[in-house]
């Protein structure tokens, strides 16, 4: 699930410009002949900044120029995200944001009694679709549901009619609710408009704890719709080659070199709550993981826009 601006930048906002371009490119050599037999021949002048005459350069800036007015337009009314960002700010005064611009990564920083605190994460989870899980979902649906007929004489029923048991002639009842689809449904209906506007999209979140003459502790979580998710945990021994590592080197590390200990959800359940606890109140927590998706969406189309202006600078 993306930002509608992902998908609304990815639709096409012109058909006219390649049948233009293709008419004046069938009309210019005429022109350029007949100019080129009667004009007297110039010295030729050399300069250190040579104007572009080609028509592609300057119809790319002027689509580019274009692109930026309409991103402009569209992002004129500040989002939601913006106003959660300054509540996010506002009540989190301890985090530092480290946001460089034309750099994907955004850092946070805190100090919790003798630990630094370091929180990375990347625009990268906008522009990367989660296909592959929604894929293998359909995938499973799929295959669950032709299992289901094969169990069926004479496939009487539906696909969709799958519930409670089955008939004594061997089909499966279809139970009042298998009826409704499932946009027809109040329940799901609530669900998806409760979601809509906001970045639902999972961000995938490094938080690394340093503690003097003890290494560091790095964690990688995901955050999703307010809840962070821990995947592993790993530990960086105190050592002169890692103590000479900014933050970010070592959060780039190769973490298959580091033993992270088994899979984090096959951990007994109360060492799971209590490095969820040892998180929280170190800010890890509900606000921190609804800020970061937000923050992605906010920084993701401010790189954009600075994005197409350097481009349309520099084929002008």
């Amino acid at each position: 699930m993306f930002s509608l601006r992902a998908f609304a930048r990815a639709a096409p906002r012109t058909t006219t410009r390649i049948a233009s371009y293709s008419t004046r490119t069938t009309l210019r050599p005429a022109v350029q002949t007949a100019f080129r037999s009667r004009a007297p021949q110039l010295p030729r002048c050399f300069t250190t900044s040579l104007p572009r005459f080609d028509d592609a350069s300057q119809e790319l800036a002027a689509k580019l120029n274009q692109e930026i007015q309409l991103e402009s337009e569209e992002n004129s009314t500040p989002a939601d995200s913006d106003s959660n960002i300054d509540t996010f700010k506002s009540q989190n005064q301890h985090w530092d944001i480290i946001d460089e611009p034309g750099v994907q990564e955004v850092q946070l920083k805190r100090t919790y009694d003798d630990e630094q605190i370091t929180v990375s994460f990347s625009i990268v989870d906008f522009n990367t679709p989660m296909m592959e899980n929604e894929e293998a979902d359909e995938a499973m649906m799929d295959e669950e549901e032709s299992e289901i007929m094969d169990h069926q004489s004479g496939g009487a029923n539906t696909k969709g009619s799958v519930n409670q048991g089955r008939t004594s002639g061997g089909n499966i009842k279809v139970a009042p609710e298998d009826s409704v689809a499932p946009a027809d449904r109040e329940e799901l209906r609530n669900d998806e408009e409760d979601q809509e506007g906001q970045p639902a999209f999972p961000a995938n979140v490094n938080v690394l704890v340093q503690r003097k003459a003890k290494g560091a502790l790095r964690i990688n979580l995901i955050a999703d719709n307010g809840v962070f998710t821990i995947q592993s945990v790993s530990h960086l021994p105190d050592s002169a080659a890692s103590n000479s590592k900014t933050p970010s080197e070592l959060l780039r590390e190769d973490p298959e070199t580091l033993y992270t200990g088994p899979p984090f959800q096959q951990l007994d359940e109360e060492v799971q709550s209590l490095m969820e606890q040892y998180l929280d109140v170190r800010g890890i927590n509900t606000a921190l993981a609804l800020f970061v998706p937000e923050y992605i969406d906010v920084k993701e189309q401010r790189e954009y826009l600075g994005w197409l202006a350097r481009v349309k600078e520099f084929v002008e």
